[in-house]
């Protein structure tokens, strides 16, 4: 299988850069290199090699100038002293055992705050969108490591430059104008208040406990009322990814809004408005960085259809990474970045190549064979690129993650369908009460069946611990396993 991906190797000389940027002091050092190198580099006009090589260290450079220059950014001293902070809820607050932990946009200075409240009765009636006034001491992040997991760099990762705490009487509800937010963090908190009410309308309809968490998940990426012994048993037979929104649940989307969409006539038309579709969407779950990175690639996939180019290929994935790159260069550490770029890559690479196993008449002739193997093929092609960060990263590997597609797929599809249905005919409560049943019934038919996988014998080989060494070389050896595969066998060179 021939891959055409010049894009790949300078997403890899961007990622590089941004790793380097680490051990830069001053991100303004790194541009007096950059400009030499960009000089040199266009001056190697008549040697392509040489000034292939030249754009490949100028990527370096941009990634490590990049990467230093966030750090210094988020990188902000605190007075020792209590301060005075006016700031807008802008997320959905999560209630713990002593305290409300909720998510702070400063109006001065737009700085983004992980917040600690005391509970009580007042802390409780806190939601999206409230204005609060606080007097109290602003920290740095607090350092906490446990396994691969840096806390510190998880929250630079999503932008937070302290933390909170305030006691009862440290603060209180205040009226603010967010005239002086962006307009894009002002329609970012419009969409959350939406969810919000969404997510107040879930409990209206009277959805089951249990299936509420799953469903607000699932269909709007509130993770907060999920269920713990739930998440332990997704993650034991390797179907987490379902409760976390991703390009699987935004191509579901995609196809829906597709089959409403989807004029013929006027194709451009169609496709803007799909993709404004998807990424309203995105903006209405919070533009998490998982979903950002799908509603972005589910982009590139429909406009590359108006020009009738390949639509999916590993060079729009190394694009697509390029971009989200060079908007935020820290990404490049959060683990959901990492898993998704190597599941979309590996199922690029290795998918069409076991799809080959059955021939292709055979598929055709059996479609519920087409469509297993399809489902398996996918599984074992994702499973090949996340395996060995989830050992990392979780230091477990679900032995049944195929069993468990098996059952996750086809009803978080039926799902993700039912839950639009409900909101698409709230007004309908016959039909409304249907649907509901119909929803709650699937949550607990998938969480009963994922039960009955995590009890089977050897279901997760756990306490598996690899350093950052040996996952680079397993890495290494699933590459030298693909080349070989494609020089041993020369069927799998075909273009599919």
């Amino acid at each position: 299988m021939k891959i055409h991906a010049p894009l790949l190797p300078l997403a890899f000389c961007l990622a590089f850069g941004i790793v380097v940027g680490e051990l830069l002091g001053n991100w303004t050092w790194g541009l007096i290199p950059l400009v030499i190198m960009l000089v040199v580099t266009a001056l190697l006009g008549r040697y392509p090699r040489w000034q292939s090589i030249g754009i490949g260290c100028c990527v370096i450079l941009i990634g490590t100038v990049l990467s230093s220059r966030i750090r210094q950014q988020l990188d902000v001293e605190w007075s020792d002293k209590p301060m005075v902070i006016e700031a807008v809820v802008i997320s959905e607050p999560t209630l713990k055992e002593k305290v409300i932990v909720a998510d702070l946009l400063t109006i001065e200075g737009h700085h983004k705050l992980k917040c600690r409240l005391v509970r009580d009765e007042l802390s409780e009636r806190i939601h999206i969108g409230d204005g609060l006034h606080i007097h109290a001491y602003i920290n740095k992040v607090h350092a906490w490591e446990q396994g691969h997991f840096d806390y510190q760099r998880y929250m630079a990762c999503r932008g937070f430059v302290g933390e909170v705490f305030a006691k009862q009487g440290d603060w209180q509800w205040k009226q603010l104008s967010l005239s002086g937010l962006s307009i894009l963090e002002r329609a970012k908190l419009r969409f959350l208040l939406w969810r919000h009410q969404l997510l107040e309308r879930f409990q209206q309809w009277g959805v089951d406990k249990e299936a509420y968490g799953v469903i607000a998940a699932m269909t709007l990426g509130e993770k907060s009322q999920l269920d713990r012994n739930i998440k332990e048993t997704y993650s034991q037979v390797g179907a987490s990814h379902i409760l976390a929104l991703s390009g699987l649940h935004l191509m579901i989307i995609y196809t829906v809004i597709s089959l409403f969409l989807g004029w013929r006539r006027f194709r451009t038309v169609s496709q803007v408005l799909i993709v404004l579709s998807i990424w309203a969407f995105a903006f209405l779950v919070g533009l998490s960085p998982s979903v950002t990175r799908a509603a972005f690639m589910i982009s590139v996939y429909a406009l590359l259809a108006l020009g009738h180019r390949e639509r999916m290929s590993v060079n729009t994935l190394a694009f697509t990474a390029i971009v989200m790159l060079i908007v935020n260069p820290l990404a490049l550490y959060e683990m959901g970045f990492q898993l998704s770029f190597m599941a979309v890559l590996t199922i690029l690479l290795f998918c069409p190549m076991l799809e080959r196993i059955i021939p292709l008449h055979i598929q055709l002739e059996h479609r519920w064979l087409k469509a297993i193997w399809g489902l398996t093929t996918v599984s074992l092609s994702a499973q090949i690129g996340t395996a060995p960060l989830i050992a990392y990263y979780f230091e477990r590997f679900a032995t049944y993650f195929l069993l468990g597609n098996f059952v996750v797929i086809p009803l978080a599809t039926l799902l993700l369908y039912l839950a639009l249905f409900s909101i698409c005919t709230c007004w309908w409560s016959a039909l409304l009460t249907l649907s509901i049943t119909a929803l709650s019934s699937i949550v607990v038919l998938m969480n009963h069946l994922l039960e009955d996988i995590a009890h089977l014998p050897y279901c997760s080989i756990e306490g598996i611990r690899l350093s950052t060494l040996q996952l680079g070389c397993i890495y290494l050896l699933i590459g030298s396993v693909y080349v070989f595969l494609n020089l041993r066998f020369p069927r799998f060179r075909q273009n599919g």
